[in-house]
């Protein structure tokens, strides 16, 4: 399903890591993944998975990052509208690149006391209700794993 739709990353070899441990370590090099991290990974494939009708209304997700921004690529590159909730202590460079691929960001205020990702939970499952989005989960969500997991199928190949 996401053949051609991302990018199939190297195995670099580490001496610095083989050095320090006595091993050959081969780092998986998912920094060169679109949109930087292997998180686009389970968000295509989430999104592949939807219904015409889920993505004629688009998704919501909240994220305080990496999710956030694989998922505002994967809608992208598939034509659904994409909102994504952070944090509004989320790094600006995050939100903003959400955003340079097409998504709105809405942020969650932080309330002390409170873990930040479940306001920003509570604002998309609102938002998911009042404006008829599909709530995306970033990881309880077994299309999402999947995708992650395609990160292991590609070094067991």
């Amino acid at each position: 399903r996401l053949k051609g739709r991302i990018h199939r990353t190297p195995l670099l070899e580490s001496i610095a890591l083989n050095n320090l441990t006595g091993a050959r370590i081969l780092v998986k090099a998912e920094c060169t993944q679109k949109a930087g991290s292997f998180k686009i990974r389970g968000a295509m494939n989430r999104v592949l998975c939807l219904s015409k009708e889920e993505k004629q209304r688009g998704v919501v997700a909240f994220s305080s990052g990496n999710f956030g921004q694989g998922l505002a690529a994967a809608c992208m590159i598939v034509g659904v509208q994409c909102t994504i909730v952070m944090p509004a202590d989320a790094p600006v460079s995050k939100q903003e690149r959400a955003k340079s691929y097409g998504s709105n960001v809405v942020l969650s205020d932080v309330v002390p006391g409170i873990n930040r990702e479940v306001t920003a939970a509570e604002v998309a499952e609102n938002l998911s209700q009042t404006q008829n989005f599909t709530l995306l989960h970033p990881f309880e969500d077994a299309n999402v794993i999947a995708g992650q997991g395609t990160c292991a199928l590609e070094i067991v190949e």
